[in-house]
């Protein structure tokens, strides 16, 4: 393809999202998805006037001057024009360092080095363009993330575990709809230092028992044993982790620890469980739950991450009824 070829996808990309840039409270989501958008290989985020664009295979990679000129192109028409241009690579590494092969290439305008900050669903957070495969921030989770605050109201949801918390912006959510507090369980003590600074930015209370590193499985047995419970919880794992202990996998650890974890939730308690994966069919995620649980709301990606009917996010809320006949 060439400049002109990309130019026609990414101006119909944007067309179709620009009702988005006039979002309250929201500045950050995609303005390009691969396939869905018309080619298989590239994704393009907006990041509060900053632009990410992302390249997964060498036929991406083959085209990736056409397509950068093209953005360059189109981009800058966008409200508030274009403060800067990343590239990514995301192509699969082997023999080379991580960090290095994963910081991105700034094409045009000046990026803090420090990162940015922008806002979904009226929720500061810290995004790292730069650095990293993931920028802190899931885009896909925004449609989601703006349906619960309502849940949390009705149920009257005051305490939260959220389990693979990441930068914890489900917690900074939460406690932004009402919730009064959250225990925050990742394995990364980098990812949990980033959630602190996602609460500070919110101006929420920062407890260092809030945020617990360690293995969400096995906190789930602790938390048992304890017989310490919860109004809601968040059951968002990867699709494969590996610590130097074991290693989990959605397919064959997921039902298991959701049995768990239904000891942990108080009975009529709300889990939101996701599987990121295009692998697991609706069908299968929704055979993963213990079937005394309700499903009250089921959900794909956000609608900026167009796809062509084979959508990889299966997420549902579903309400714990431990006890009762369904």
């Amino acid at each position: 393809m060439n400049k002109s070829d990309f130019e026609i996808l990414f101006s119909r990309a944007l067309e179709l999202r620009v009702s988005l840039f006039d979002l309250t409270g929201t500045d950050c989501f995609r303005v390009f998805n691969a396939e869905g958008d018309g080619f298989d290989g590239f994704t393009a985020d907006y990041y509060s006037g900053y632009f990410l664009l992302q390249y997964f295979n060498h036929e991406a990679e083959k085209n990736l001057k056409a397509a950068v000129s093209a953005l360059l192109s189109v981009y800058p028409s966008v409200p508030g024009g274009m403060k800067g241009l990343l590239v990514k690579n995301r192509m699969n590494i082997s023999g080379e360092d991580y960090s290095e092969a994963r910081r991105s290439e700034i094409v045009e305008g000046i990026y803090p080095e420090e990162g940015i900050i922008v806002q979904q669903n009226g929720i500061k957070a810290y995004a790292d363009l730069l650095n990293g495969q993931s920028t802190g921030v899931f885009l896909d989770m925004r449609e989601v993330r703006s349906l619960l605050p309502g849940f949390y109201k009705e149920y009257g949801i005051k305490t939260m575990l959220n389990l693979f918390c990441y930068t914890g912006l489900f917690s900074v959510h939460a406690l932004a709809g009402g919730v009064d507090s959250a225990i925050n369980v990742d394995l990364s003590r980098s990812v949990l230092s980033r959630a602190r600074d996602n609460y500070r930015l919110n101006n929420f209370h920062c407890d260092d028992r809030d945020f617990i590193y360690g293995d969400a499985i096995e906190w789930i047995k602790l938390f048992n044993k304890k017989k310490q419970m919860f109004d809601f919880a968040v059951f968002d794992p990867p699709t494969f982790a590996r610590n130097r202990k074991k290693q989990f996998s959605v397919k064959r650890d997921y039902r298991v620890s959701l049995e768990k974890l239904d000891k942990t939730v108080k009975k009529g308690g709300l889990i939101l469980t996701s599987v990121n994966s295009y692998s697991v069919s609706e069908k299968e995620y929704r055979s993963y739950h213990p079937d005394s649980w309700q499903l009250l709301m089921f959900a794909n990606e956000s609608s900026d991450f167009n796809n062509r009917g084979n959508p990889y996010l299966k997420v549902g809320l579903w309400e714990n009824n431990r006890g009762c006949c369904t």
